[in-house]
Protein backbone atom coordinates (compact mmCIF):
# COMPACT_ATOMS: atom_id res chain seq x y z
CA UNK A 1 0.00 0.00 0.00
CA UNK A 2 1.52 3.31 -1.01
CA UNK A 3 1.74 6.39 1.19
CA UNK A 4 -1.09 8.25 -0.58
CA UNK A 5 -3.48 5.37 0.09
CA UNK A 6 -2.36 5.19 3.74
CA UNK A 7 -2.92 8.92 4.15
CA UNK A 8 -6.40 8.62 2.62
CA UNK A 9 -7.29 5.69 4.91
CA UNK A 10 -6.15 7.57 8.02
CA UNK A 11 -8.22 10.58 7.00
CA UNK A 12 -11.26 8.32 6.51
CA UNK A 13 -10.70 6.81 9.97
CA UNK A 14 -10.58 10.32 11.46
CA UNK A 15 -13.86 11.21 9.75
CA UNK A 16 -15.54 8.09 11.16
CA UNK A 17 -14.32 8.96 14.66
CA UNK A 18 -15.71 12.47 14.36
CA UNK A 19 -19.09 11.12 13.24
CA UNK A 20 -19.31 8.56 16.07
CA UNK A 21 -18.00 10.93 18.73
CA UNK A 22 -15.00 8.74 19.60
CA UNK A 23 -12.43 11.34 18.61
CA UNK A 24 -11.87 12.70 22.14
CA UNK A 25 -12.13 9.46 24.08
CA UNK A 26 -9.95 6.48 24.91
CA UNK A 27 -11.59 4.66 21.98
CA UNK A 28 -9.72 6.80 19.46
CA UNK A 29 -6.97 5.17 17.41
CA UNK A 30 -4.66 7.98 18.62
CA UNK A 31 -4.88 6.57 22.15
CA UNK A 32 -2.45 3.78 21.21
CA UNK A 33 0.27 6.43 20.81
CA UNK A 34 -0.48 8.39 24.01
CA UNK A 35 3.01 7.66 25.43
CA UNK A 36 4.94 9.06 22.45
CA UNK A 37 5.27 12.66 21.28
CA UNK A 38 7.06 11.66 18.05
CA UNK A 39 5.61 11.79 14.54
CA UNK A 40 6.88 10.56 11.18
CA UNK A 41 6.72 12.87 8.17
CA UNK A 42 7.30 11.25 4.78
CA UNK A 43 7.20 12.41 1.19
CA UNK A 44 8.97 15.70 1.86
CA UNK A 45 10.50 17.63 -1.00
CA UNK A 46 14.25 17.03 -1.07
CA UNK A 47 14.96 20.77 -1.15
CA UNK A 48 13.26 21.44 2.22
CA UNK A 49 15.58 22.18 5.12
CA UNK A 50 15.13 21.58 8.83
CA UNK A 51 14.08 25.21 9.22
CA UNK A 52 11.37 24.83 6.58
CA UNK A 53 9.93 21.73 8.24
CA UNK A 54 10.10 23.36 11.70
CA UNK A 55 8.32 26.43 10.39
CA UNK A 56 5.43 24.41 8.96
CA UNK A 57 4.98 21.89 11.77
CA UNK A 58 5.44 24.30 14.68
CA UNK A 59 1.95 25.69 14.12
CA UNK A 60 0.52 22.72 16.08
CA UNK A 61 2.86 22.93 19.07
CA UNK A 62 6.34 23.46 20.40
CA UNK A 63 8.85 21.23 18.63
CA UNK A 64 11.61 20.03 20.94
CA UNK A 65 13.51 17.70 18.63
CA UNK A 66 13.67 16.93 14.93
CA UNK A 67 15.61 14.51 12.80
CA UNK A 68 15.53 15.18 9.05
CA UNK A 69 17.35 12.19 7.66
CA UNK A 70 20.14 12.94 5.21
CA UNK A 71 22.46 10.89 3.05
CA UNK A 72 25.74 10.39 4.90
CA UNK A 73 27.95 11.05 1.89
CA UNK A 74 26.16 13.87 0.08
CA UNK A 75 24.23 15.48 2.94
CA UNK A 76 21.05 15.65 0.82
CA UNK A 77 17.69 15.07 2.43
CA UNK A 78 16.16 11.61 2.12
CA UNK A 79 12.65 13.10 2.10
CA UNK A 80 11.45 12.07 5.55
CA UNK A 81 11.80 13.28 9.10
CA UNK A 82 10.90 12.49 12.70
CA UNK A 83 9.57 15.31 14.87
CA UNK A 84 9.07 15.38 18.64
CA UNK A 85 6.58 17.79 20.18
CA UNK A 86 6.68 19.11 23.72
CA UNK A 87 3.11 17.90 24.28
CA UNK A 88 1.68 14.65 22.93
CA UNK A 89 -1.60 16.36 22.07
CA UNK A 90 0.24 18.30 19.38
CA UNK A 91 1.02 15.03 17.60
CA UNK A 92 -2.70 14.33 17.22
CA UNK A 93 -3.25 17.78 15.72
CA UNK A 94 -0.31 17.38 13.34
CA UNK A 95 -1.35 13.90 12.20
CA UNK A 96 -4.99 14.87 11.70
CA UNK A 97 -4.29 18.16 9.93
CA UNK A 98 -1.16 17.46 7.87
CA UNK A 99 -1.68 13.89 6.73
CA UNK A 100 -2.26 13.90 2.98
CA UNK A 101 -1.70 17.62 2.33
CA UNK A 102 0.54 18.95 -0.41
CA UNK A 103 3.71 20.63 0.82
CA UNK A 104 6.06 22.14 -1.76
CA UNK A 105 4.20 20.32 -4.52
CA UNK A 106 4.37 16.85 -2.93
CA UNK A 107 1.75 14.99 -0.93
CA UNK A 108 3.13 14.19 2.51
CA UNK A 109 2.29 11.43 4.94
CA UNK A 110 2.21 12.15 8.67
CA UNK A 111 1.75 9.43 11.26
CA UNK A 112 2.46 8.66 14.90
CA UNK A 113 5.64 6.89 15.99
CA UNK A 114 5.22 4.57 18.95
CA UNK A 115 8.86 3.75 19.79
CA UNK A 116 11.32 6.22 18.29
CA UNK A 117 15.01 5.40 18.57
CA UNK A 118 17.40 8.31 18.05
CA UNK A 119 20.16 7.86 15.45
CA UNK A 120 23.23 5.96 16.53
CA UNK A 121 26.26 7.95 17.50
CA UNK A 122 29.15 8.21 15.11
CA UNK A 123 32.67 8.27 16.44
CA UNK A 124 33.48 11.42 14.45
CA UNK A 125 30.67 13.48 16.03
CA UNK A 126 31.81 16.10 18.51
CA UNK A 127 30.16 16.70 21.91
CA UNK A 128 27.80 19.38 20.56
CA UNK A 129 26.45 17.18 17.76
CA UNK A 130 26.00 14.21 20.12
CA UNK A 131 24.10 16.37 22.62
CA UNK A 132 21.85 17.79 19.91
CA UNK A 133 21.06 14.29 18.61
CA UNK A 134 20.25 12.98 22.08
CA UNK A 135 18.37 15.92 23.62
CA UNK A 136 17.26 18.08 20.73
CA UNK A 137 17.65 21.81 20.38
CA UNK A 138 14.87 22.99 22.66
CA UNK A 139 15.40 25.88 25.08
CA UNK A 140 16.71 24.59 28.37
CA UNK A 141 19.14 22.13 26.83
CA UNK A 142 22.60 22.82 28.25
CA UNK A 143 25.06 22.51 25.41
CA UNK A 144 28.67 21.62 26.15
CA UNK A 145 31.14 24.50 26.09
CA UNK A 146 33.14 24.93 22.89
CA UNK A 147 36.38 22.99 22.88
CA UNK A 148 39.40 24.98 24.03
CA UNK A 149 41.63 23.54 21.31
CA UNK A 150 40.62 26.15 18.75
CA UNK A 151 42.38 29.48 18.72
CA UNK A 152 40.60 32.72 19.49
CA UNK A 153 41.48 34.15 16.08
CA UNK A 154 39.41 31.56 14.25
CA UNK A 155 36.50 32.71 12.13
CA UNK A 156 32.94 31.40 12.00
CA UNK A 157 31.31 29.63 9.08
CA UNK A 158 27.95 28.00 8.63
CA UNK A 159 28.20 24.20 8.79
CA UNK A 160 26.94 22.61 5.54
CA UNK A 161 25.38 19.52 7.16
CA UNK A 162 23.95 21.25 10.23
CA UNK A 163 22.13 24.54 10.70
CA UNK A 164 24.51 26.26 13.09
CA UNK A 165 27.84 28.06 13.04
CA UNK A 166 31.15 26.38 13.79
CA UNK A 167 34.61 27.76 14.37
CA UNK A 168 36.98 27.49 11.47
CA UNK A 169 40.73 27.80 11.66
CA UNK A 170 42.27 30.37 9.31
CA UNK A 171 43.84 28.87 6.18
CA UNK A 172 47.59 28.52 6.29
CA UNK A 173 49.52 29.13 3.11
CA UNK A 174 52.69 27.27 2.18
CA UNK A 175 55.82 29.38 2.04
Amino acid sequence: MNSITKARLLNELNEKELQTGAANTNKSWHNVYRESAWIYVGGLDFQLTEGDVLCVFSQWGEIVNMNLLRDKKTGKSKGFAFICYEDQRSTILAVDNFNGIKLAGRQIRVDHVKNYKPPKEHENDDDLIRTLKELGCAPGVDLPPPSSSSSSSSSRRKDEKHSFYVKQEPKRFKK
